[in-house]
């Protein structure tokens, strides 16, 4: 995995997320309480993007169907999907955020 910067910091909102065109990935940067988090942007569900849908600690919710996702371990809770969604090692560096990506 090599360490790819993917955007400011001040271009994700707090208690918020934005989706990066990274090479082949949409990477989705997530802000809140809890701290940075960048995840692959599809749900494992029906494969929609996440971008959007509501950050809270460290959960995200899918914004089609309120999955929720553990930003830490990909997780999912909840019947829909026992699938969890790729999530890439994070940094934040001089106000950049960086994350290791295949």
């Amino acid at each position: 995995m090599a360490l790819t910067a993917i955007a400011a910091l001040e271009d994700v909102p707090e208690n918020g997320n934005r989706a990066f065109a990274v090479g082949d990935w949409s990477v989705l940067v997530c802000r809140s309480s809890a701290g940075v988090f960048a995840v692959e942007n599809r749900c494992s569900h029906q494969m929609a993007a996440l971008e959007g849908g509501k950050v809270k600690g460290p959960n995200l919710f899918c914004p089609l169907h309120g999955v929720r996702f553990d930003l830490r371990s990909g997780a999912p809770s909840g019947n829909l999907t026992k699938k969890p969604i790729i999530i890439f090692p994070t940094t934040v560096v001089d106000g950049v955020v960086h994350a290791e990506l295949p």
